[in-house]
């Protein structure tokens, strides 16, 4: 009963343009067969429709490097601007196109480091979750899951292999997301490999706030945690913008002559014509001109409220800091509480007024953009894994499917 109930739930995503897609489906179905005779052991990878930057692209990159002797595809759109660097690499094919039905049924595994990485994330959810058709999906992950996120739960997504890349995520997804241990990896994230090689570290702050739930679609959401409809009344605009107009921070920003890039979660990025600021040491940055990734590496220190990117950052032991501003409403409207607790188990300061914030910053930079040692020691702690075997282990695991 409980299974009508969530496919009831689940039909209100189902769109127009995904029921187009039904012909174009089992079109692919049919051409599958003979992508089946050309490709032996074919192995399908892809992200967003148009991206190749997170553990997909490090993947896909293992994959053309050290086994040549599987037919490694990647799915994406030709006009990403990340097109040319994954078509450098390997086989590419258009996402969400014909080819890609035809790919999506014939591969031997079904790789994405985004949960709706598939030709037609609604279809493609029946296909796998009620009607079982397709279970060779590995989930190699966009991120370290410390929330009680019930969107990942086993009994919605039946995903047949979710990689984890700690003790403690490992045990969630067991324990409270209900996923049997043979479909949770341990091997940590397929990017980290890339964190710790050399690289170039500039007096450079980078500011990652995540996405409100109730803000990434103006909605009757919108009023009830914000009492306003409009974006720029809302508690998040208004912080994080009265810090970008911090004269504390211009001060400190200029007496060290540190930059500071403000950007904000991918799906709060059509807001960002709202921010300005009024510091020349102060950029609203793009996403569409920065490769996430390559600021974590060339940033000095991190500000984030809760977003998981900070594990990429306490990878590679650099400082940083939460600020919290909004905890209870987050917790409230988003996610609850899982095993990570910030006060107790973060790997920087927790902060919730802005001149606080801005006094440790300047302790940071002060303290010549180190992480402290007790910090540190929390970093060895909670990964399983320090090292740049992360593809490896994420092959050996994906290779062993049943």
């Amino acid at each position: 009963m409980n299974g009508f109930v969530e496919f009831g739930k689940r039909l209100k995503f189902v769109k127009i343009h995904d029921l187009l897609e039904v012909f174009p489906m089992i079109v692919g179905f049919l051409m599958s067969i003979f992508v089946r005779i050309k490709y032996k052991n074919l192995w399908l990878i892809c992200e967003r429709p148009n991206e190749a930057r997170d553990n997909g692209y490090w993947f896909f990159k293992y994959m053309c490097e050290y086994h040549p002797e599987i037919d490694a595809v990647y799915a994406i759109d030709s006009t990403s601007v990340d097109y040319p660097k994954v078509s450098k690499l390997g086989k590419t094919i258009p996402y969400g196109s014909l080819k890609h039905w035809a790919y999506y049924f014939a591969a031997k595994r079904n790789i994405s480091s985004q949960k709706e990485g598939k030709p037609n994330a609604a279809l493609c959810f029946i296909l796998e979750v009620y009607l079982g058709l397709v279970k060779n999906r590995a989930y190699i992950r966009h991120g370290i899951c410390k929330d009680n996120q019930e969107w990942i739960n086993y009994r919605i997504t039946k995903i047949n292999l979710i990689f984890t890349s700690a003790k403690p995520e490992h045990d969630l997804m067991i324990d409270t997301l209900n996923y049997p241990e043979k479909n949770v990896a341990l091997t940590g994230l397929c990017r980290y490999d890339n964190l710790l090689s050399d690289h170039e570290v500039k007096r450079q702050i980078l500011v990652m706030p995540t996405m409100r739930e109730w803000l990434r679609v103006i909605s009757s959401d919108t009023l009830k945690y914000e009492k306003s409809k409009k974006f720029t009344d809302s508690e998040y605009f208004l912080t994080w913008s009265s810090l970008l107009h911090s004269e504390k921070l211009k001060n400190v920003l200029e007496k060290y002559n540190i930059k500071l890039l403000f950007f904000p979660h991918s799906t709060m990025q059509k807001y960002l014509g709202d921010f300005n600021c009024n510091s020349q040491n102060i950029l609203i940055a793009d996403a569409r001109q920065y490769d996430v990734q390559q600021l974590l590496m060339e940033s000095a220190a991190l500000i984030t409220d809760y977003s998981s990117i900070y594990f990429d950052f306490a990878y590679m032991k650099k400082p940083l800091i939460y600020y919290q501003f909004d905890y209870d409403k987050y917790r409230k409207g988003q996610y609850q509480e899982g095993y990570f607790v910030y006060k107790r188990d973060g790997f920087g300061p927790v902060v919730e007024k802005e001149d606080l914030l801005v006094s440790e910053i300047e302790n940071i930079i002060e303290n010549n953009m180190q992480m402290p040692l007790e910090y540190k020691n929390k970093v060895d702690d909670f990964f399983a894994f320090h090292d740049t075997c992360n593809c490896k282990r994420t092959f050996d695991a994906i290779n062993n499917m049943k």
